[in-house]
């Protein structure tokens, strides 16, 4: 299923399964990370901020930069 058909849940769920394995699997850690504000999505706090598709792809997109080690 492409992202334009999963609803907005599903992807929130995605980005959950990928900030655990940001976070090498502590869920306590990604929960944590993804309630605080983020400098990269102009200080939103991401668990509010993923109310669309659009929205949800900018988080994964900053979880894809802390992965390859892109800090900015």
């Amino acid at each position: 299923m492409d992202n334009q058909k999963k609803t907005v849940e599903a992807l929130r769920e995605d980005v959950f399964a990928e900030a655990v394995e940001l976070f090498e699997g502590d869920r306590k850690a990604a929960l944590a990370w993804l309630n605080q504000p983020l400098r990269a999505i102009g200080h939103e706090v991401p668990s509010e901020y993923m109310n669309s598709p659009e929205n949800i792809q900018k988080v994964k997109d900053v979880i894809g930069r802390l992965e390859h080690g892109v800090w900015t």
